[in-house]
């Protein structure tokens, strides 16, 4: 796992790979230099595949994955999501560099005193322009003529920094997983001059069976094999254009899945009263403020929990990057993995996987693999911070990236 005392280390890694001639970076976030002009016409890929844990690569048959991460990049061990590991906000680190401490979208559900708002990702407010911090790979790539095209991307159906993708699609359950794919196979169709030459595409499974099943249910492998079939199509439509070997593809997921049980749940009200507290989201990982201003009588109960490890916003361990936004409460927690967190009386949970733990946990572990012109095939990375992928998405588009919490520097030994 990456701590911050190796921060440092991976800084200067990246200087000596690059024959930069620099000093290790500050602390402060940085743009990383343009690649050479010769990459500039590269065509970019990213497909995002949420919830598919690292490990279901191992354990599940998936043969259009399998063939691409025998010819291209793969982890030993997965990519680190950022904490809080849900959704929204790795989705949205992975497109922009920046820890959810950063970038402002510091869970699925959280509050923001600037704006007296609540953002809730499955409402039309997640879609106002002033959730969204920083800068997104497509932002990036429109800025400097590289034009960008995402179907459902989190984030990208917002107006970020007066900046939207060419083209883009919100999220709509219903549009297939091959319908998703032909439309990105369409968009290389285009004529030249409006051709992107970034795609994204988002497909929610298998986090949706995970939720359900547990990780290890059948209808979850099933999942995994959807998403294989979705790649596969993928493949398929670019070998029939005979640009298969020519364009990146990257291949990211926000997280993993672990297993969670009706026998392994610790309850909040044994030790608040409910009306005492302002709970801003419950479980896995907790937000929380007490009403009567009294935080540090509230954390002193809260740390009677078994199971749970809480703390002011201040004192979060610097490894998980979190605790400045405004829009964390005053209190954050995060209960084991595998444990859930509820009420006595409240409605039971009634899945059987979890995500949104500590990203020390090993279940995680999220999925990434990489093949096309500019990797070596065949090539193994250690795992890395997900925040990483900004810089690498930069590099391959040969555009130069906005500042931001990630490094280039794990990719480097893979790089042609």
């Amino acid at each position: 796992m990456i701590t911050q005392s190796l921060v440092p280390l991976r800084r200067a890694a990246l200087a000596l790979l690059l024959l930069a001639g620099a000093a290790c970076a500050s602390a402060a976030p940085r743009p990383t230099p343009a690649p050479p002009p010769s990459a500039s016409s590269r065509r970019v890929i990213v497909l995002g595949f949420d919830g598919f844990a690292r490990r279901y690569l191992d354990v599940d048959s998936a043969p259009a994955l399998h063939a691409f991460a025998r010819s291209g990049v793969t982890t030993t061990h997965g990519m680190i999501p950022s904490f809080p590991t849900v959704t929204f906000s790795n989705f949205y680190a992975l497109a922009t560099g920046l820890y959810p401490d950063h970038s402002g979208i510091v869970n699925n559900r959280f509050y923001d005193p600037a704006h007296d708002s609540m953002f809730v990702y499955k409402d039309p407010i997640a879609h106002e322009s002033y959730w969204w911090l920083g800068e997104p790979i497509w932002a990036t790539a429109t800025k400097q003529g590289a034009p960008a095209a995402t179907m459902f991307w989190v984030g990208s159906d917002a107006e970020i920094g007066g900046v939207r993708p060419a083209r883009w699609h919100s999220y709509d359950h219903a549009v297939s997983f091959s319908a998703r794919v032909d439309t990105l196979l369409a968009w290389l169709d285009l004529p030249a001059a409006s051709r992107p030459r970034l795609l994204m595409g988002y497909f929610e499974e298998p986090d949706m069976q995970g939720h359900k099943h547990g990780p290890d249910g059948v209808e979850t492998r099933e999942a995994v094999l959807r998403v294989d079939s979705s790649l596969a199509r993928l493949v398929r439509g670019l070998e029939a254009r005979k640009i298969y070997d020519s364009v990146d593809i990257v291949i990211v997921a926000d997280h993993g899945m672990t297993e969670i049980s009706p026998e392994r749940v610790v309850y909040l009200d044994d030790v608040v009263d409910s009306a005492s507290v302002h709970v801003v989201n419950m479980t896995p990982n907790l937000m929380v403020g007490a009403r009567d201003g009294d935080n540090d009588a509230l954390l002193a109960r809260l740390k009677k929990l078994p199971h749970v490890s809480v703390w002011k916003k201040n004192d979060v361990p610097a490894r998980l990057h979190y605790g400045t936004s405004p829009r964390i409460t005053p209190i954050v927690g995060v209960v084991d993995g595998g444990w859930m967190l509820g009420w006595r009386r409240g409605k039971a949970y009634g899945g059987r996987g979890e995500h949104g733990y500590d990203n020390a946990v090993p279940e995680m572990r999220a999925l990434f693999l990489a093949r096309g012109p500019d990797f070596r095939p065949g090539s193994t990375i250690a795992e890395f911070p997900n925040v990483d992928v900004y810089d690498l998405l930069a590099r391959l588009l040969g555009i130069t990236a906005a500042p931001n919490d990630g490094t280039l520097a794990p990719f480097v030994p893979v790089l042609r």
